[in-house]
């Protein structure tokens, strides 16, 4: 990814997820879902809660929204 703004990058147990973009500004921000390069192994479960995954990216959107 090539960007020139704010943006704030979503990981669980080592994989990336998503990346929040803030290039619209605090009301249009993007979410974009990753097709990473890489893959965990096997053994590496990508379930998590649904409500602790809700609450990271609120902290993340806020956190971007603190930022000039």
């Amino acid at each position: 990814m090539d960007h020139e703004h704010l943006m704030a990058e979503i990981s669980f147990n080592g994989q990336r997820l998503c990346v929040l973009d803030k290039e619209g500004g605090n009301d249009e921000m993007e979410i974009e879902f990753l097709a990473d390069l890489y893959v965990l192994p096997e053994n590496v479960r990508m379930k998590f809660s649904l409500a602790e995954f809700l609450k990271t990216v609120e902290i993340a959107r806020s956190d971007l929204e603190k930022c000039a």
